[in-house]
């Protein structure tokens, strides 16, 4: 996020979160294709919003509550109560509030750890029409994160499976993948060096049963670190 402009931080916030639309949306998305580091701040600002999420504890409210909210749809509506009057401090106060809770939560959002690193984009032998993969590295974390840009759906029996191949070895399986949204991986074992290639293979729903590729190999790619 250091090297990127805050205008493209800002667009990046936008697309994860949904408010970008249009053809302003369509041109991001094509952006995303070219630039993995773009596709990787999507993808952390979608981790920041779904921790977001987690944090919301449901409020159930009081039957009495909803009694009222019967009793006043009842009513006709020269019956219905009038709006209480609130005064004017009371507004002032909830857009303080508000204010300082943008203030706190923008920070939060924008200082995040170091930003996984791009290492290599896994394309389709069939072409874009098949979407890529963006792979980003977090060695803090010991993690690999799997980004999907306009991955295809998947049939409900089938898995996609990723592989971490070394010049002239076997195959090891690093975890099955979701098309939907990023993948983070975390490696039990080393993590993959670079010239490994790094392949998605169509496997059985939960994965080859073999503990090798068994399906075809849909995407590929070279890592480099």
């Amino acid at each position: 996020m250091k090297s990127r402009s805050h205008y493209q931080a800002a667009l990046a916030a936008e697309y994860a979160l949904g408010t970008l639309r249009g053809a302003a949306r369509i041109q991001f998305e094509r952006k995303m294709h070219d630039d993995p580091g773009l596709a990787a701040e999507v993808a952390r600002w979608q981790e920041a919003f779904t921790q977001l999420d987690n944090q919301i504890i449901p409020v159930i409210p009081p039957a009495s509550v909803w009694k009222r909210i019967q009793h006043n749809l009842t009513l006709q509506p020269d019956k219905r109560p009038a709006p209480a009057k609130r005064p004017v401090r009371g507004y002032i106060g909830w857009a303080l509030a508000a204010g300082l809770a943008a203030l706190l939560l923008i920070p939060h959002l924008l200082v995040q750890p170091a930003a996984p690193t791009p290492v290599a984009i896994l394309a389709s032998s069939a072409g874009q029409q098949n979407g890529q993969w963006v792979v980003s590295v977090d060695m803090s974390t010991r993690s690999l994160l799997l980004t999907p840009l306009s991955a295809p759906d998947l049939a409900a029996d089938r898995s996609l499976e990723l592989w971490a191949i070394p010049p002239g070895g076997k195959p090891r399986s690093l975890g099955l993948l979701n098309t939907q949204q990023p993948t983070q991986l975390t490696l039990a074992a080393k993590m993959p060096d670079p010239g490994y290639t790094l392949a998605i293979s169509l496997e059985p729903r939960g994965g080859s049963p073999t503990g090798q590729p068994t399906g075809a190999v849909l995407y590929s790619g070279t890592l480099s670190l």
